[in-house]
């Protein structure tokens, strides 16, 4: 059965945000193994997963957890692999390390090469995989990543292809944990080098007059000790700070010492900087409190982080909350404004190579609007030495720290109305990083601070690429459902034709009423196919909707078409689908239908109806004797032993069978939804009309109900046995309107 590709790419986004979200929160590898391994055996559908590091400097591999489902307990293989060295090439987990490529073992079990194998078959484990983190060169390996089960099912190329994202994903993990490692090794290496010296320490008076500067502010502030001695403090401080001297300096007088608190200072070159302060009182044994001391740490590489860590979790959640590109790409500048800059720019690679279709916010609407019309106008050349363009060719993120350098507003500016842009805007520094997915390059996010104060450094750059890749996963992951939504959309109109198939001897009427304006389409599905001695007619309807609902209406329909082949029997029919939807990978794998196979009975004079029902509203029938409903049965795909609901009757001339899917049942609000008795009574008012009168006053009733626009589609079609005569009483009354006649 060809697999929903759909709910495929739904299940995979999900696994891949849950991973990101947790491989941002955790600080060390043991935290996140148990999560990795349990979403990567999740897709792959295995048992148990373990997860091996590759020692830094050392050619063995450490085992650091084991995972396994919950009627599984595996301590026994953890165990043995603990006691395990193992070297590159030996082992599974070794052989993966080497080659750098996800191997797998179908029976390890019964291989020599593999000491836990026993351990392993006495749990029931016979096949086993494993994937280098990341999947590449051996010598980039980092970790490897096995996993076990039951029986061996070879992956497809898509699913090896996801299982190399969600190991690069681990990968990146572990190597900014090692370089943040490092980091932090060199950083106490040299605190312990330069202590006593690593913090700036200023003294001044009580009216805020400096009287000493050391080296360390010197280096913190870009200003000598020449400089700054005899000014008053304020000239580092920002404007909108400048009121904090005055509370200090009161709070010292009155003897009090402030406890550390992080405020915002301003260099010497106009960068803003974030610092630690702690004030203390300096005491003249004569003169008592005569000034304070103030120790300062620039902590702006430690905020900034912080704060990208908050946006970071946000960002994720935010770019995924729409699957429409151009809302995306909205979504991801919007949310730059204004903790990250005060312009945001996208600039797409058109089709013809040049950087344009822009997507632009700002903290003033004006600049936007101003500078999207401008982009539109004047795309920017690829070979052209404007920022975005520049970062394309060397494809890695780029800072220019001072956009107001002559050299660089050449390089910027595309027309002397750019250029009083920039100037009315004040652009000071910018920052611009590729947005690359899935090997595509889709254009450059530029991020601008227009605040004189703020400037972009390196300490910014693995941020803000980090943002940029995600950015870019999401504005591929929109395109791709794009696409993806189109085809399900093409193959969707093939499941409702505009009209059903002839049948001698039978007349049916259907009509089909998609969803309002801006509601993805549903699952819906009907179906006439002919036979010698009859018929056919399915009606069913998929949960969810949009392309995930059409993948599964598809399958639905067409394994329904081939088994009537094979089978004559409606509720073996669906018995089958039931099988084959529970066999499905999808987590919304689940439809009701109505199955009808009809006989034409000359000796009878009318039409033998087998009837299975699987959940789904109950079909009407209309005769002399009344109206009566056939339904029941469980809905498909949910549980293994749920037999449809089997009817049997008979169609005579003049009377009428009427089914629907639920849209018709809960059209408007829930005060006004039908049960299948409300569609009988409507049915049997017009049953002597013309069939097309009959469903065109079931439409009409629906949408009198749904007020501002249907929330589901609608499919109803009606059939009876052809050549019964209109009475002149039955001609009159269907000339009347449906909706005046109700009234």
């Amino acid at each position: 059965m060809e697999r929903p590709g759909e709910l495929e790419l739904r299940r995979y986004l999900r696994s891949q945000r849950q991973l990101a979200a947790r491989l941002l929160e955790a600080e060390t590898l043991d935290e996140v193994a148990s999560d990795f391994l349990f979403t990567v055996a999740h897709l792959l559908r295995w048992d148990a997963g373990a997860l091996w590091e590759a020692g830094e400097g050392e050619p063995i591999l450490r085992f650091v957890s084991g995972w396994s489902v919950a009627d599984l307990d595996a301590e026994p293989l953890w165990h043995h692999s603990r006691e395990l060295l193992v070297e590159s090439g030996k082992g599974l987990p070794g052989r993966a390390w080497a080659e750098g490529e996800i191997a797998w073992a179908p029976d390890f079990t019964r291989s020599p090469l593999y000491p836990r194998g026993p351990t392993a078959g006495e749990l029931g484990l016979s096949a086993a995989l494993a994937i280098p983190v990341p999947v590449g060169r051996p010598e980039g390996v980092l970790a490897v990543a096995e996993f076990h089960a039951r029986a061996f099912s070879p992956p497809s190329e898509e699913l090896l292809a996801l299982l190399g994202a969600f190991s690069d994903q681990l990968a990146t993990f572990i190597a900014r944990r090692r370089e943040r490692g490092r980091a932090e090794r060199a950083r106490n290496h040299l605190a312990q080098v330069v202590r006593g010296t690593q913090d700036a320490v200023i003294s001044k008076d009580l009216e805020g007059v400096i009287t000493s500067w050391n080296p360390a502010a010197e280096r913190l502030y870009g200003y000598s000790a020449e400089e700054a001695i005899g000014r008053h403090i304020a000239f580092v401080m920002p404007d909108e700070l400048k009121h904090e001297e005055r509370e200090i300096l009161d709070r010292v007088r009155r003897g009090e010492d402030l406890k550390t608190y992080e405020t915002q200072r301003i260099r010497k070159d106009g960068a803003g900087i974030d610092v630690s302060l702690t004030v203390s009182r300096i005491k003249d044994p004569a003169l008592g409190v005569i000034g304070a001391s103030v120790v300062a740490r620039d902590i702006t590489t430690e905020v900034r982080r912080r704060r990208a860590q908050a946006f970071l979790a946000g960002a994720s959640r935010d770019f995924d909350s729409s699957l429409d590109p151009a809302e995306t790409a909205r979504n991801i500048v919007h949310s730059a404004i204004p903790d990250l800059a005060e312009v945001c720019v996208i600039d797409f690679v058109r089709k013809d190579g040049w950087l344009g279709d822009s997507v632009v916010a700002a903290a003033e609407p004006r600049v936007a609007a101003t500078l999207e019309e401008l982009r539109r106008g004047s795309p920017l050349d690829p070979a052209g030495e404007h920022p975005a363009a520049a970062v394309l060719r060397a494809g890695r993120p780029m800072i220019w720290r001072d956009l107001k350098a002559p050299v660089v507003v050449d390089q910027v500016v595309q027309s002397e109305e750019h250029r009083q842009l920039m100037e009315e805007a004040g652009y000071s520094s910018a920052a611009v990083v590729p947005l690359r997915a899935r090997g595509r390059t889709l254009g450059a996010l530029s991020f601008l601070h227009a605040r004189g104060n703020q400037r972009y450094d390196e300490t910014d750059l693995e941020f803000l690429a980090e943002l940029g890749d995600r950015a870019a996963m999401a504005l591929d992951n929109a395109r791709l459902f794009r696409e993806r939504d189109s085809i399900a959309r093409d193959l969707q109109r093939g499941l409702r034709p505009p009209q059903p198939a002839e049948v001698p001897g039978l007349e049916i009427s259907v009509f089909f009423e998609a969803a309002g304006e801006g509601i993805e389409i549903g699952g819906d599905v009907y179906d006439v196919l002919p036979t010698a001695d009859g018929c056919w007619i399915l009606i069913g309807d998929v949960a969810g909707k949009g392309s995930a609902a059409a993948g599964v209406s598809v399958a639905v329909r067409h394994a329904v078409r081939g088994l009537i082949r094979e089978v004559d029997e409606p509720e073996e029919v669906l018995n089958r689908v039931n099988e084959m939807l529970l066999e499905g990978t999808g987590l919304n794998d689940f439809a009701t239908a109505l199955l009808i196979r009809m006989r034409s009975d000359e000796s009878e004079g009318g039409w033998k109806v087998a009837l299975a029902c699987a959940g789904h509203p109950p079909a009407v029938h209309l005769s002399e004797a009344g109206t009566t409903q056939f339904g029941g049965g469980s809905v498909l795909g949910a549980w293994p032993e749920a037999p449809p609901q089997s009817h049997e009757t008979t169609i005579g001339a003049g009377e009428t069978l009427v089914l629907c899917t639920d849209g018709w049942h809960e059209a408007g609000p829930v005060a006004q939804h039908r049960g299948p008795e409300a569609l009988g009574e409507i049915a049997a008012e017009f049953a002597a009309a013309e069939l097309d009168v009959l469903t065109a006053a079931l439409r009409e009733d629906a949408l009198e109900r749904s007020g501002d626009g249907l929330r589901d589609d609608i499919v109803v079609l009606a059939v009876r046995p052809a050549g019964e005569p209109q009475s002149s009483a039955t001609r009159s009354r269907t000339a009347v309107p449906a909706s005046e006649e109700r009234i």
